[in-house]
């Protein structure tokens, strides 16, 4: 099982990284949004309902206010395989909310996940493939692939995704763009977990540049709270700091699911 798991990592690293290879070079980046969530590997056969966004404030007002709104239902078939469905509401000029896109996502997971009294796996590792449907025709459509890893060592959690997103089907950019979403959490209570999160992207594979990209951290806290059996609330909360000049000063970023096990 290890021996696949390490396989599939390298072709996938290798499909994306060296087939698009010869045209990298290094200049000016997307100062696109980051990504706002760093994906478990993990899938629990669950019911899963929720929200997420986040809204930015900057002195400048071309970064201030800028917002999304993420509102999903999923469910976990098996053990291994996850899909959700998600409604997009972004966050425009006259500062109210209109719906933007749908988008769907499915997660795999390659190792099994082991309990808490077990020894953990060195690595955790998962896939999640997205699929967003935009409202207008003037929006392209995306194809979005991660790479999910999940380290667990006594109370420390931490979580990377390595993010590759593909526009298509309109005048907009069609280059490969890669970013990635960390966090990194200390299991003081099952409630209650303090941490860190980071975002960020490097823009284009055509044109990488860190100081040209979003990126953003910070302190936030997480947990699970358990309501009855089987049904729990998952919560996250994060207030993140520009460490890069397109981003924004500030971001404050919210998730709260509830989650019903079967």
């Amino acid at each position: 099982m290890d021996k696949f798991i390490y396989n599939s990592c390298c072709l996938y690293l290798y499909i994306l990284f060296f087939l698009f290879l010869p045209t990298y070079t290094l200049a000016e980046g997307s100062s696109e949004s980051p990504p706002f969530r760093a994906w478990w590997p993990i899938v629990n056969k669950e019911i899963e309902t929720g929200t997420r966004g986040f809204v930015t404030k900057d002195e400048d007002s071309t970064k201030d206010n800028v917002g999304l709104q993420k509102y999903g239902f999923g469910i976990g078939f098996t053990d291994r395989f996850f899909v959700e469905l998600e409604g997009h509401l972004k966050r425009r000029q006259d500062g109210h909310y209109h719906f933007d896109a749908y988008e769907i996502e499915s997660r795999f997971e390659f190792t099994e996940t082991k309990a808490f009294n077990q020894t953990p796996n060195l690595v955790d590792v998962g896939f999640l493939f997205g699929f967003k449907l935009p409202k207008s025709d003037q929006d392209a459509y995306e194809i979005e692939t991660r790479l999910l890893l999940y380290k667990r060592a006594g109370p420390i959690r931490t979580t990377f995704n390595l993010i590759f997103e593909q526009e298509f089907g309109n005048n907009n950019s069609e280059q490969l763009e890669i970013a990635y979403a960390n966090q990194v959490r200390y299991r003081l209570t099952p409630n209650i977990q303090p941490g860190l999160e980071f975002f960020g992207r490097f823009g284009e594979l055509g044109s990488l540049s860190y100081s040209n990209g979003q990126h953003i951290f910070g302190p936030g806290v997480f947990g699970f709270i358990e309501l009855s059996e089987g049904f729990s609330l998952k919560y996250e909360f994060t207030y993140l700091f520009g460490i890069s000049d397109p981003a924004p000063n500030q971001t404050f970023k919210w998730l709260t699911e509830f989650e019903y096990k079967f």
